[in-house]
């Protein structure tokens, strides 16, 4: 009777120490490795190649039209200060394009320019005053001053989401400046959608200040620019800060890494049983079994983790018994059963 007391507290004591009487199913890993190389900053080629001439005027445009010496066909409108491409005050040179293309002019009276671009325009209004006798040589220049009607949209990770007027030559960066710059779950993978094109193009803007240049992409009117957010690996369980980690774009985060992060892990903490929770494309979940001990003395390598992943630390019973000051009580047990031999 007393032997059998006895065996059954040894399995007791065993159980509690988190021995196990089977062999856990280990998932291979095939995820990237810890030393992954950093992404470089890319653009398409065919990106930096775009034709702002093609713009055309459209009714709600403000527009400039400027005649070298008649002030009177210089024109002057009110447009809002500090604006993305307007920081100086009061007034500037404009006038509002009606809302069926036309804008009146002195001696030429209502002109419709919808339609144009600025140089078919300019050209139009030499054309148009030379042939009215009004001047015999005159210099005309037309621009956009603004441009209600064509917009460009950022959304997603920027700290001011909001569309900006594109009336004149916009680039990705001025774009992502105009709405306060990106937020810290910001990724570096910006996606602009353009108008006219199935396939959206996607730019890698990288960590080498120097290739500013070869990502800064022209935007057009009409172009949606979404700054993606960055993926957040979970660390539960025998943690000190259980949380929520964002990834970093250019350092892998590692399971001892994420560990490290969340503050290290706890005396109760089972270190070979730790796993993965894993989501695949499919969405079936898979565990990936870790021994975090082999991990930290180099015997096994290092994972590194993916978006989404939950990495659990379980309790080890046995160190969890003595943290709550149950072990005293079960080796009283053990040695009392001794007594019935």
């Amino acid at each position: 009777m007393a032997s059998q007391v006895e065996y059954k507290l040894r399995v007791l004591f065993l159980a509690a120490s988190g021995l196990s009487f089977c062999v856990p199913v280990v998932a291979q890993y095939t995820g990237a490795a810890p030393t992954s190389p950093q992404r470089s900053a890319s653009a398409p080629t065919s990106a930096m190649q775009v034709d702002y001439a093609d713009i055309k005027i459209e009714p709600g445009d403000v527009i400039s039209i400027s005649t070298y010496g008649v002030p009177e066909l210089t024109t002057t409108g009110q447009t809002s200060a500090g604006t993305l491409f307007n920081s100086t005050q009061g007034t500037v040179q404009g006038i509002k394009v009606g809302g069926t293309g036309e804008v009146v002019l002195p001696y030429l009276g209502t002109v419709r320019l919808a339609g144009m671009t600025v140089s078919e325009a300019a050209s139009y209004l030499k054309n148009a005053l030379k042939e009215g006798g009004y001047l015999t040589d005159p210099q005309v220049s037309v621009g956009f001053v603004e441009s209600p009607t064509r917009a460009i949209t950022v959304l997603g990770e920027v700290l001011k989401p909001a569309p900006i007027p594109a009336y004149g030559q916009i680039r990705l960066l001025d774009a992502i400046s105009a709405c306060g710059g990106f937020t810290p779950l910001a990724s570096h993978t910006i996606t602009v959608k353009r108008k006219g094109s199935a396939d959206p193009i996607t730019v890698e803007l990288g960590a080498d200040p120097g290739a500013a240049g070869t990502i800064d992409i022209p935007l057009l009117p009409g172009d949606t620019v979404l700054v993606s957010k960055v993926g957040s690996i979970f660390v539960l369980g025998q943690v000190k800060t259980p949380s929520a980690i964002p990834l970093a774009y250019n350092l892998p985060i590692t399971v001892l890494r994420a560990i490290a992060m969340a503050g290290g892990v706890n005396y109760g903490a089972g270190l070979s049983k730790a796993r993965i929770i894993r989501t695949n494309a499919d969405s079936q979940h898979v565990e990936i079994m870790l021994d975090l001990k082999k991990i930290m003395y180099g015997k096994q390598q290092d994972v590194a983790l993916r978006s989404d992943d939950v990495l659990f630390i379980p309790s080890n019973a046995f160190k969890a018994s003595i943290a709550a000051g149950g072990a005293s009580v079960a080796v009283q047990a053990f040695y009392s059963a001794a007594l019935f031999k």
